[in-house]
């Protein structure tokens, strides 16, 4: 099921001025100035993970709650509970789950799911009730005569031996938020000595012998993993080489950059952020979703993408991600939500309106930087899903640092109404490409009225469009790595047939989970391998 959160009286949302978010898979990001609630937001997956938890765990706790009663919890990183409500009233804390319906539900879960579930925290206590909760169905009062019952096919609610609600989309559907880790913006200090924690980064002594454990201990899953993340940072930085150990006094890391030793504190505070936050990632069991403070921070627009994918790739999920770059937000965010501060202690929240014009894009992404770097070639595609999908094609070939990919803005954004700000595109960058679904039902069939206008406004700038011969990029996906990553009862598309009609489907914001496994051979022979290579 899909979630929807609505957040109320939570530190500067106020109930007149709640935050609203649709919580999905993929990358979400969150545009704003200091101050205006992004941290927040993040902080609030974890300092509430143990509620959710009780929540999503089918125990007694919850059964009681819907019954009627207090139930007690355990903040997190909260030294004064008062701090997290709203200063702007004293009514308590709420939080709203709407529910909706995704292709993976089945018969159960669209007939007895549940559609709502509101959740209140007394001021200033650390006990939650269930306020309200229903299904599409029924409005569910406090009932002592509530029961669970588990089945092989999930949990339901039963009342006096009846079943009343099957529950296990929303567990599943919770399960996730209360797997998140929290990564706060200060990230590149590994704190000399002691056991200690920043959040959900693991600091000191701990983490150095956690590192070392899981690379030199006996599990060669782990070890692998430690080879694949030191690959992973090797490549983003263009070493030839690089090796990352644990120092011989076990006070800090030593890492080899080509040969060459350097103690942590000595290394570049974007390469020791993304060492320190990466093998953190890699160290602990996998979450669901990953949630980071400023990505960007000491990084080079080239290598924040790069960052938040590489990131993304050890959450099951996805990310959520407070920016000050809205270059970077638009560029990778599947839902985009923009913040600004109202008052003191008031903010207002709502999704990123409107596409930018290509040009006004570049000059969000600091493509000036870009251009220092000798990075001349854009490439368009469709939306933000295709920029992290074709990002992991165009890494294969170690390209992925040449090249800046910019979405179009979606399908409905394709026309013949966009030949002017193409133009301007030339202009700042003579070496425009454009790569776009065919939206096909069949073989030979014609494009779309306006993907042929697209086309033919890009052949008249001299722009090098590829039109996909398949219906979409996903159906470029292999059936291996399709199996790989989403398991063994998913399957590769036929060549048109559309992502939501295949049973059963995974969703588009996991492409680039699926294009990351991928090879190079198994590209090789397609349209679409033939276009990445000659980028």
């Amino acid at each position: 099921m899909h979630v929807d959160l609505t957040l109320k009286n939570y530190r500067c949302f106020p109930d007149s001025n709640p935050a609203r978010l649709a919580l999905r898979k993929g990358f979400t990001g969150f545009i704003g100035p200091n101050n205006s609630g992004k941290s927040s937001l993040l902080k609030f997956f974890f300092e509430f993970r143990n509620l959710l938890h009780q929540i999503a765990a089918p125990g007694n706790e919850f059964l009681e709650a819907l019954r009627g009663r207090s139930i007690a919890f355990s903040p997190q990183g909260i030294s004064d509970m008062p701090e997290v409500f709203s200063n702007a009233n004293d009514r308590p804390l709420v939080f709203e789950f709407d529910f909706s319906s995704s292709p993976d539900d089945g018969e159960a879960a669209r007939q007895m799911a549940p559609a709502r579930l509101v959740v209140e925290v007394a001021r200033p206590q650390n006990v939650y009730t269930v306020k309200a909760f229903r299904t599409r169905q029924a409005v569910f009062p406090h009932d002592r005569n509530y029961a669970f019952e588990q089945t092989p096919s999930g949990t339901y609610i039963t009342r006096q031996g009846s079943r009343v609600a099957y529950i296990e989309p929303l567990l599943a559907a919770l399960r996730p938020l209360a797997s998140t880790a929290y990564l706060g913006a200060f990230r590149n200090a590994i704190n000399i000595g002691g056991n200690q924690t920043y959040f959900d980064i693991q600091i000191g002594e701990q983490f150095l012998r956690a590192w070392q454990q899981f690379k030199s201990g006996t599990s060669k899953n782990s070890a692998q993993a430690a080879y694949r993340l030191t690959q992973d940072i090797r490549h983003i930085f263009g070493f030839e080489d690089l090796e990352i150990n644990t120092s011989a006094d076990e006070r800090t890391l030593q890492v080899f950059v080509d040969g060459r030793p350097f103690r942590l504190d000595e290394l570049g505070s974007g390469l020791a952020q993304f060492i320190l936050v990466l093998a953190n990632a890699a160290t602990r069991q996998q979450v669901a979703y990953i949630l980071i403070d400023e990505p960007e921070l000491n990084l080079h627009p080239s290598l924040q993408l790069d960052f938040l994918t590489t990131i993304a790739s050890y959450a099951s999920e996805g990310v959520l991600f407070g920016t000050h770059s809205i270059g970077l937000a638009r560029a990778v965010g599947q839902q985009v939500y923009a913040l600004k501060r109202l008052r003191e202690g008031v903010s207002d929240m709502r999704p990123l309106e409107g596409i930018p014009r290509l040009a006004e894009f570049l000059g969000e992404l600091g493509f000036s930087g870009y251009r220092e770097l000798g990075f001349e070639r854009v490439l368009l595609v469709e939306g933000p899903r295709d920029v992290t999908t074709m990002q992991q094609f165009l890494r294969k070939r170690n390209v992925d640092h040449k090249i800046v990919v910019l979405p179009l803005g979606g399908s409905g954004m394709i026309n013949g109404n966009r030949e002017t700000e193409l133009a301007e595109m030339q202009r700042i960058s003579p070496d425009l490409h454009a790569l776009i679904d065919s939206e096909r039902n069949a073989e030979g069939e014609e494009l779309s009225a306006d993907r042929r206008a697209f086309v033919a406004s890009c052949e008249k700038l001299g722009i090098q469009c590829r039109v996909l011969t398949l219906r979409a990029i996903e159906s470029y996906l292999s059936d291996r790595a399709i199996k790989a990553v989403k398991g063994e009862k998913y399957r590769a598309l036929a060549a048109f047939e559309r992502l939501e009609d295949a049973e059963p489907a995974w969703a588009k914001s996991e492409n680039w989970r699926i294009a990351r496994e991928m090879t190079l051979d198994e590209l090789k022979g397609t349209d679409l391998g033939m276009f990445v290579e000659s980028l």
